[in-house]
């Protein structure tokens, strides 16, 4: 692993998450030397069916709508997958497992990986277990779908997954914020985001860690709803 790294937690049903998605991918292409390292989150740590969720908070998709208004994206697919009553299966510890197979099959492109499982939920408003999906997911990276679904299922991909959720818990501490950016240089790491900010916060917020002006925030600080951020721009 590079000493100088961005490792980006997120989970796959957080929709906060699927909104921050093209801020994250627009630092990755401002700084190309920087590798970019996922760690998915537990969101839906008890296996539930999103007809079951929508029962569970009935102002499910008028929340989603608060998040297509605040960040600009659109989650018209899960909304839809709502309205409709499809049947999806929603695990964030199966998702991690989806997740960690396709970086071990097809190393380098975790962070695109991770946008385009969010996008099955959010954008397509399709279940990311069936056969088909994961096929599809499979064949975008050139991996046989048979393979991705033996490591899916394999214990090397279930034990890597386990140490890559200890590795986010860890990090996040006491308040699992998603999404959450950490600049990580050496034993030196920066919180460039804790929660849903707006492209220039984390731009700043990551210009000031470069320069080390930037502050760790407290496992009891995280940025809010709509783009607010608790922790301004000082020095340490």
């Amino acid at each position: 692993m590079n000493e100088t790294h961005f490792v980006y937690i997120a989970d796959v049903y957080c929709p906060w998450c699927y909104a921050f998605a093209p801020i994250m991918q627009r630092l990755a292409a401002e700084h190309p030397d920087i590798p970019v390292y996922v760690l998915g989150g537990n969101l839906i740590s008890e296996a539930i069916t999103l007809a079951e969720d929508a029962a569970n908070s009935p102002g499910l998709t008028d929340f989603w709508r608060e998040v297509e208004h605040a960040s600009g994206r659109s989650l018209a697919g899960a909304i839809a997958a709502v309205e409709q009553g499809r049947d999806i299966r929603m695990s964030s510890p199966g998702a991690d497992l989806v997740l960690t197979a396709l970086k071990t099959l097809a190393p380098g492109h975790e962070l695109d990986q991770m946008v385009a499982l969010e996008d099955v939920f959010y954008g397509q408003g399709q279940d990311l277990f069936t056969d088909e999906t994961i096929a599809a997911l499979a064949r975008r990276w050139g991996i046989a779908p048979d393979a991705l679904m033996d490591a899916v299922q394999s214990r090397p991909v279930e034990e890597a997954a386990q140490e890559a959720h200890a590795r986010a818990a860890a990090l996040m501490g006491e308040i699992g914020a998603y999404p959450s950016v950490f600049l990580v240089r050496g034993n030196k790491r920066d919180a460039v985001s804790r929660g849903y900010v707006h492209y220039e916060t984390v731009a700043a917020r990551l210009e000031d860690a470069m320069r080390d002006l930037g502050v760790d925030m407290d496992p009891g600080e995280s940025c809010s709803w709509h783009g607010g951020c608790t922790v301004g721009r000082h020095r340490r």
